[in-house]
């Protein structure tokens, strides 16, 4: 092979290989690009479907404390510690939401500015909205039902006072009665009798007389009404005279009383106690 053949032949060899190593590394960088596309778009996907599901999990945790809020809110024994706490759960569910609608907002505007283009991505976009929108709604109802019962509540605390301030007026006007009618029949069913020697009863003005040769008149002047005793004319059924005679001198029927002797004393034994007081509440007899 001559010499100048053979210069030429290593030239043009060189010259391929060298074409083929710059084309290589052309190929090579180009391939790179694209790795490093691929994985800049994958990171960015799995950012997304990680802020959507972050936000599909809150959209379970506020249906969740909206079936608590719906359970307590019907139980008709809630007090005022379980309408606060019922409270602080409709102020975390309007945080969470708002925070949600907040990182949806964001995420639709990366979307929108984004070379990633993805119709599943468009469908979870779509139906996180709508079910951000349906909690946002109940969440809404819950307010305003829990709005109405608060009213009622008021309205039937209101009535409950006005009531309970009838009631006890109505009490007191009972009790007044009622005092009335036990006053009155206590003044109906009241007696007062007395007993003791002549003088005794002339000293007291219970027993008068105009002449030695005049019957006596009892009761008829301005006696001494607080030297009788004061008694149940239902209730007395036998008055003790600690004496060995007695003579009733007030007028009460024969038949509604009998005179019998204990231990050698006169004891007055009523029978019949409506008929005994009939013509008189007052008694008098005359002892020694």
């Amino acid at each position: 092979m001559k010499p100048a053949f053979l210069i030429l032949t290593l030239t043009l060899f060189f010259t391929a290989c060298n074409f083929q190593s710059e084309e290589y590394k052309a190929l090579k960088a180009q391939n790179d690009s694209l790795l490093r596309a691929k994985q800049a778009m994958q990171e960015e996907l799995d950012d997304y479907f990680s802020t959507m599901n972050q936000i599909e999990q809150n959209i379970e945790k506020i249906k969740e404390t909206e079936g608590v809020i719906s359970t307590s809110s019907g139980d008709p024994e809630l007090d005022s510690e379980g309408r606060s706490k019922i409270n602080e759960d409709l102020i975390y569910l309007n945080d969470l939401l708002k925070t949600n609608k907040e990182e949806l907002a964001k995420l639709k505007r990366r979307i929108k500015n984004s070379a990633v283009k993805s119709t599943e991505l468009e469908r979870t976009l779509a139906r996180l909205t709508k079910a951000l929108e349906e909690e946002s709604s109940k969440i809404a109802l819950l307010e305003t039902e829990l709005a109405k019962k608060d009213s009622l509540i008021a309205e039937l605390g209101s009535t409950v006072e006005v009531l309970g301030k009838d009631i006890e007026n109505l009490k007191t006007n009972v009790e007044t009665k009622e005092s009335k009618i036990q006053e009155q029949d206590e003044a109906i069913h009241t007696a007062w009798y007395v007993f003791g020697t002549r003088k005794e009863l002339r000293e007291q003005n219970i027993v008068t007389s105009d002449g030695i040769f005049r019957p006596k008149r009892v009761l008829e002047s301005d006696f001494n009404k607080n030297y009788f005793v004061r008694i149940d004319a239902r209730k007395t059924k036998s008055i003790p005279l600690y004496s060995s005679r007695a003579k009733i001198l007030t007028s009460h029927p024969k038949s509604s009383y009998t005179l019998e002797k204990e231990s050698g004393n006169f004891v007055l034994l009523i029978v019949d106690t409506d008929a005994f007081w009939s013509v008189s509440k007052y008694l008098v007899i005359e002892v020694d």
